[in-house]
């Protein structure tokens, strides 16, 4: 009698981004997250917060890449805000446990996805040592670039092979006809996570929606 095999179930999606004080972990952490988690048979769920964290060694040029003056929602006393997104209708503060439950839910056996996402992850690794938390994420990433460049080299390898200067995550966005953040969203969590779901389904055909 054959063996029968069980069909393996998808592994869900995390397309991510975090805005930061700095590139450094060590001296640097994330002030902004948002995921957009993809479950087979669900719509996709957009989740964002942003995290009082200290600013002693932050990096100006960063908070001025990401505007962290201008957009930082967290009132004064509260750790951390869920921002109004999706179903979320207004922000809400929420406290240090209940964030970290939440990405622990949301990101456990998820691949993460996005625009250099080994960066996140580190940041990400951080936050969730620092509240002795394990994280259980799949060890394989996938970044954007990487995938939008094996993308052009089976369908454009004349293109990909003349070009002598380094290759953009931007210019390739637009070879796989998706418009990068304009100046307004770019270095936005939310924006940047987004622009990953966007450039993932454009080679994909949609994933796994």
């Amino acid at each position: 009698m054959p063996a029968t095999t069980r069909a393996k179930t998808p592994q869900p999606l995390t397309f991510i981004d975090t805005e930061t004080t700095g590139l450094d972990p060590d001296h640097h952490d994330a002030w902004e997250i948002a995921v957009i988690h993809r479950r087979p048979g669900h719509p996709d769920a957009e989740y964002l917060w942003q995290i009082r964290v200290s600013l002693a060694e932050a990096d100006p040029e960063a908070l001025d890449i990401n505007h962290y003056h201008q957009r930082f929602a967290v009132p004064t006393g509260e750790l951390a805000v869920r921002m109004a997104t999706g179903e979320m209708p207004e922000n809400r503060a929420v406290t240090g446990r209940d964030l970290m439950l939440d990405l622990m839910a949301i990101l456990d056996n998820s691949v993460l996805v996005g625009s250099n996402p080994a960066f996140d992850e580190r940041f990400l690794t951080k936050l969730f040592n620092s509240a002795g938390a394990t994280p259980a994420w799949h060890y394989r990433t996938i970044d954007i670039a990487t995938l939008a460049a094996g993308f052009m080299w089976a369908q454009e390898p004349e293109l990909m092979a003349k070009d002598t200067k380094p290759i953009s995550s931007r210019w390739l966005s637009r070879q796989v006809g998706v418009e990068p953040p304009g100046d307004d969203v770019a270095h936005t969590a939310l924006g940047d996570a987004r622009w990953a779901r966007d450039v993932y389904d454009a080679i994909t055909r949609g994933g796994q929606r």
